[in-house]
């Protein structure tokens, strides 16, 4: 098994990781070739007699789910240009994600970027396919979000919510109170 598990990590089938602040021994694995993922969620077993399967498909709940799983997969494959691009390529940093959970809520963290300058870059990816609005329950899940991580880590560290969206985020008061930086999906690609 571990010989199965090291050679698709090689073949860059999966990806292993440890959550944020887990022993070594607690690591997780996650498939990450694009193309599996796709094969898996809208080919295997879908009818080859339907011709417009797939372009009846766009735009549906299925889709959406995907796409947004697939641009978060893009973004943790290119941890160095989000680096990059948020001015801290130099600076030393462990990369994870974080999974905590309390009495009534599970909460989820994509990218945490902890960093030697002492400051911790919590890193939200959310595909859209227009400027990405933050609105008051999205702000509020965030804060809870932040509250939860820094409960569970017991961190001191400042914290910073990074947003990389697809083509943007649209700028109110929400934004302009949570969010410390907006990257758009074309830094990836620099």
């Amino acid at each position: 098994m571990t010989r199965i598990l090291n050679e698709l990590e090689q073949s860059n089938f999966i990806r292993r990781y440890q959550g944020y602040g887990k022993k070594k021994n607690e690591q997780l694995f996650q498939l990450i070739d694009l193309y599996s993922l796709f094969y898996l969620k809208f080919i295997k077993n879908n009818s080859q007699e339907d011709a417009q399967n797939w372009i009846n498909g766009i735009d549906n709940p299925k889709h959406r789910a995907w796409s947004g799983y697939a641009f978060e997969l893009i973004g943790l494959i290119h941890i160095d240009q989000i680096k990059k691009s948020l001015g801290i390529s130099g600076v030393q940093t462990t990369t994870s994600s974080w999974i905590g959970s309390n009495e009534t809520q599970k909460a989820q963290i994509d990218l945490v970027i902890d960093r030697r300058d002492h400051v911790i870059s919590i890193c939200e990816f959310k595909f859209s396919f227009d400027n990405f609005t933050i609105n008051k329950q999205y702000a509020e899940q965030l804060k809870n979000k932040i509250s939860d991580f820094k409960e569970d880590s017991k961190t001191t560290k400042a914290i910073n919510l990074v947003m990389i969206t697809t083509f943007g985020l649209k700028e109110n008061n929400y934004s302009r109170a949570i969010v410390n930086k907006g990257l758009k999906m074309d830094i990836i690609f620099e």
